[in-house]
Parts: structure tokens; sequence; C-alpha cells
């Protein structure tokens, strides 16, 4: 589900660097017909089709579009309201973001079916240009541990009842795509087999959940966690906690917030080093005011502002980031050491596998849908295709 625009014009995107990012095409093209990628390849052997209209990438370098699977809003616009999504795709998608997760905080259950409803209906029609292909949605509880709940308050949660997730994927139309459950709750284990039994993808998250009752989690079909060692279980070397357990099992994907505030340098290291490319996911976790200055919006039934650079509550606590992926990508090359194919690999490849997306998600191939991002050499966006069709900046 997106914002469907027609692509026209035959373009040949020339002389960059190519990072698919399996491979690495160092003087490449990349020939986009009808919203596809008709060929890529080196850029002295690519055929140029007659009319068709070049683009120098001299000195940039062409990545796939970023996949955000845990993203609030952005741009001074909030996901949880109706009235506010395609400004928040559109903010991130002039950042690099090509399909995303609009991700719901938990609220009360019959607020929370009309709000999935709600995004279930697709971009309104504003002719606002591409924006990001949404390939369902992240509910971010409500069955979280209330001592884990963090900046996403208690006000939402809510304990596990038989039919409660089926009602809700039916209020989203089929489309809820992930949910942070923390397994250790009363009846949250049955939960995890009910959420499977939805369709849905179960995620270990604002959990105090051991090591052991992770594993447990884990065995019974988790198999991926919301923004490792936030909100979670911390280390303890008698006590190590599902944070640790996530970690070593080689079947569970990790999410990072890689802002340089969430997760200490040497933190990022460690579980890249644990992880690899492939089990290490990078995403936003983006505030409503990612992008804007100081100011102050509601969360979670308490106030969150912005101050200093960080999006922090009432207690002082952070309350989600207020990056883009391309900012997470960004730290994780230039902050971390991490180098660039994998880092790519972690905003791109790795999250579209997780989901399970087709027609080339996350990577650049011939066939595949062109969602390109043009990155200058120091790493920052400077174009955008969605479908072929580039995402205007406004002036």
């Amino acid at each position: 589900m997106g914002r469907i625009e027609k692509a026209e014009k035959t373009l040949v995107l020339t002389h960059g660097k190519i990072l698919t990012p399996l491979d690495v095409i160092p003087d490449g093209a990349l020939l986009v017909e009808k919203g596809k990628i008709a060929a890529l390849g080196e850029a002295a052997n690519l055929p140029v089709p007659p009319g068709a209209t070049r683009i120098d990438c001299t000195g940039k370098i062409m990545v796939p579009g970023f996949v955000d699977l845990h993203v609030h809003g952005g741009g001074g616009f909030d996901f949880n309201d109706a009235g506010g999504w395609t400004g928040a795709a559109r903010y991130h998608a002039l950042h690099g973001t090509t399909s995303l997760l609009p991700t719901v905080r938990p609220l009360p259950l019959p607020e929370l079916e009309e709000t999935l409803a709600c995004l279930a209906s697709g971009y309104p029609g504003t002719g606002d240009g591409p924006l990001p292909y949404l390939p369902g949605f992240n509910l971010e509880g409500p069955y979280l541990n209330p001592q884990r709940a963090g900046a996403l308050g208690k006000d939402g949660l809510a304990k596990p009842r038989p039919g409660a997730v089926r009602a809700l994927q039916e209020a989203a139309s089929g489309r809820i795509r992930l949910m942070t459950i923390a397994p250790e709750i009363q009846g949250g284990m049955k939960a995890v087999s009910e959420i499977l039994d939805a369709g849905i993808l179960p995620v270990l998250g604002h959990s105090g959940a051991s090591f052991e009752e992770a594993q447990a989690a884990f065995d019974a079909g988790v198999r991926h966690v919301t923004h490792l060692f936030n909100a979670m279980t911390g280390f303890h070397h008698r006590n190590p906690g599902c944070a640790v357990a996530a970690l070593l099992d080689p079947g569970v994907t990790v999410e990072v917030i890689a802002d340089g505030r969430h997760l200490h340098e040497a933190t990022l290291r460690m579980i890249h080093r644990l992880k690899g490319a492939g089990g290490m996911i990078g995403v936003s976790d983006a505030v409503p005011l990612s992008g804007k200055g100081e100011g102050s919006f509601r969360m979670g039934g308490e106030e969150v502002t912005i101050r200093q650079g960080a999006a922090v509550n009432a207690s002082g606590n952070l309350a989600g980031s207020r990056i883009t992926l391309a900012d997470a990508f960004r730290h994780l090359v230039e902050k971390i050491g991490i180098p660039l194919a994998e880092a790519l690999s972690m905003m791109t490849l790795a999250p579209a596998r997780l989901l399970g997306l087709s027609e080339g998600k996350g990577e650049l191939l011939p066939g595949g849908d062109a969602d390109v991002v043009v990155l200058s050499g120091t790493l920052e966006v400077e174009r955008v295709l969605i479908g072929g069709v580039e995402v205007e900046r406004r002036r």
C-alpha cells in the first residue's frame, strides 16, 4: 500500500558508485523505465535508450531506499493522528525512506481499533507526490510490562484477553505486520500464539523478561526485538536478561536506535559483532517533532519535550528519537566504524527480508521497484526516487 505515481520518464542515473547492497559497482549506471529498474551495471557498458533523461551521479553513491520498521512520525506530524500521517510519510521520504511501517502507540482498545481502521484506508488523495510504500503497520503494544512502558506511558496498556488480537487485525484489514509484547506478563505466552495465528510477527519489547523467559518466547515464535537494550531488562552477570538472550540467538533480529543517545558506541559495536549485518536492523523510532526545533507534544498521557536535541518526557527519560534512517546510517558508518555496505544492509535489505518484501524492496535489482536514493560523498541524501518518481524538495 502506498501512493502510486505514474513514472512516465525513462531515467539513467550514471557514473556513480552503486551499492545494491550485496554488490558494489564503482562506476555504475542504473536505467529506470516505467517505475522499475530496467538494468544496472558498469556505466561504460549500459546502453542508454534514445530520449532518456540523464542524471550525472559523478562522485555520488546510489543505494536502495531505506526501510523503516519503527517510526511514530516526523516533520511535526504523527502517525497516530489521521490528519497528519501523510505529512509524516513525506518527511521521511525526503530523507531517503521509501518503505515504512507507521508505528502505533498503545491506546485504549476501542480507540486503537479506530486508529488502525483509519490507517488501513491508505493515503488520502492529496496529490502530494510519491510517498513511501506501506507494507503494513507496527503495533507497539498494548501487551507491555507497565514497569518497562517508558515514554509510551501506562494509559493504553492492556492485559491479554482472548479474541482481542484478532479484532485489532480485522480493524486493520489484516495489515498489522509487527506487534510488540512483553511475554512475561500474565497471559503473555498465550498471546504470542494468538499473535502468530493472526498472521502477525510477535516482537519482544518493553519487557522485564528474564533470560529464560525470553528464550521460551523465542522458542514459541518471537523472532524480533524492539529497540534492543531500551525499555527492557539490563545486563547483569548473574541475570543476563532478555537482551542477552536475543544477542545469543542467531535466529532473532534486533532493532537499534543509532542516534548517539539511546546506545553507547561500544554497545553498538558489540551488537554488530554478535548479530552482523543480517541480524542488526536500524530503526529511527522517530517522534512527531523529528526535524523540528524546540517544542512539545503529548504521548502516552504525558508531555514529551524536545530539549537540547533530545526528546524527553517529564521524568527526563528518552522518549523516542529525532533522527531519520539516513542519520542512523551515517552514525553507524562514521562513529561506529561499520563498513558502508553492512550499515546500508541494516537499513535496507535486513528489514525488507524480515517483512518478506518482494519487488526488490531493500535492494537494487533488475525488475525491482525503482526506489533509489542518491547520496553525496559525505552520505547526505541528495535525491530520492520512489517507483521511479522523484520526491521533490519544497523551498
